[in-house]
């Protein structure tokens, strides 16, 4: 790819300003990136917010809400799709077929067959593709797998994440794409994280056993009235991975106090891992079968690819992540190397998701996940 990228956003809500925020502070925190990388263009659902973004990015940079005029842009390289995930296949079918490099939130796509279609374009376009699973890029992540693929854990035996919020406690929230339509819930916001880094550290999963929860069951619409929740307030998931271990996942928008609380315990016949973001910038391990409890390893802001701001030895968080997750997405293109995580790995995890739905739908039943 050429050494300058130019960015197309789709949405500028608060994932799209997080992205423009990082595409800004790129050269600042990572200045070896080879080439220059800048938002040249944003798309957004409505006026409003295309001005909104127009007031926070420039003159220079195209505002619209039609989006075959971001794709005719002759400076867009890449599709940024900050959208919902209800309109993630179509926007990232028509930046496909424009032939544009796609970076895409999480999940992948609203279904897996909306994601097989995006993958399989992209494949057959020859075309790059990421997906933004940022909290692999947490240093304290990135250290586990590392840990994990030099034998830390051995055979995984069991592992439990679970990921909390309180986003959803109040009734009087309105009804967003959060709540209804297709891709909603938080199986498919909060859960697709811990699916992936559940394949990421432990290796594909089998089958799964889910149950889902919605309970707030009405919010107020857009003109006040009470309206139906179709997606889910909680999920609990069981998981058989492929290499036999047996573990579970909790999320959950309905935990008093919690805010992007995340847990991760893992162990196996060699060892153990914890890692927790009330400590974010370190990591728990226990090696070995002779010793009783475990050592923290302080990991900071040694994020993979470094950053020269912050220092390596200052403590981060997810902003620090995020800011890595576009760092690695754009330095893969600059190499022309596969980007990861990429398309393929939403994929995976969307594949989960849609077994772990079919489970919930079952009364809990054991379904097995589909490879393709």
């Amino acid at each position: 790819m050429a050494a300058d990228i130019g960015v197309g956003l789709v949405g500028y809500g608060g994932i799209g300003r997080m992205h423009a925020l990082c595409y800004r502070m790129l050269p600042l925190a990572y200045p070896e990136l080879a080439g220059r990388v800048r938002v040249v263009g944003v798309a957004t659902a409505s006026a409003a917010s295309a001005e909104q973004a127009r007031r926070e990015l420039g003159e220079d940079v195209v505002t619209t809400t039609d989006l075959a005029e971001l794709l005719a842009h002759p400076s867009v390289t890449v599709v940024d799709c900050c959208a919902p995930t209800g309109d993630h296949a179509r926007i990232a079918e028509a930046a496909l077929a424009a032939g544009k490099a796609l970076f895409c939130e999480k999940p992948l796509g609203a279904t897996p067959d909306e994601s097989a279609r995006i993958v399989e374009l992209a494949q057959a376009r020859g075309l790059p593709g990421g997906v933004n699973f940022h909290l692999r890029f947490a240093p304290a992540i990135q250290e586990a797998r590392r840990r994990v693929a030099d034998g830390l854990i051995g055979e995984a035996r069991g592992f439990h994440l679970r990921y909390y919020r309180s986003s959803n406690l109040r009734r009087d929230r309105a009804i967003s794409w959060r709540f209804s339509g297709p891709g909603s819930g938080v199986l498919a916001d909060l859960g697709s994280h811990l699916i992936d880094l559940t394949l990421h550290l432990l290796g594909p999963i089998r089958a799964v056993s889910a149950r889902t929860a919605t309970i707030i069951t009405e919010r107020p619409g857009a003109d006040g009235a009470p309206t139906p929740v179709e997606g889910d307030d909680v999920a609990w998931l069981s998981l058989e991975l492929v290499s036999g271990g047996y573990g579970t996942i909790e999320v959950s928008k309905m935990v008093p106090g919690a805010g992007d609380d995340i847990r991760i315990e893992a162990y196996g016949n060699n060892g153990a891992l914890i890692f927790d973001t009330r400590d974010p910038n370190g990591l728990e391990i226990a090696g070995g079968t002779g010793d009783i409890g475990g050592r923290r390893i302080a990991t900071l802001s040694r994020t993979t690819p470094p950053a020269a701001l912050p220092s390596p030895e200052t403590p981060g968080g997810t902003l620090q992540w995020r800011l890595a997750s576009l760092a690695s997405f754009v330095s893969a293109l600059h190499r022309g190397a596969a980007p990861e995580p990429g398309l393929t790995d939403g994929l995976r995890v969307d594949r989960v998701i849609g077994a772990a739905r079919r489970s919930a739908a079952a009364g809990g039943a054991w379904v097995d996940v589909d490879e393709g």
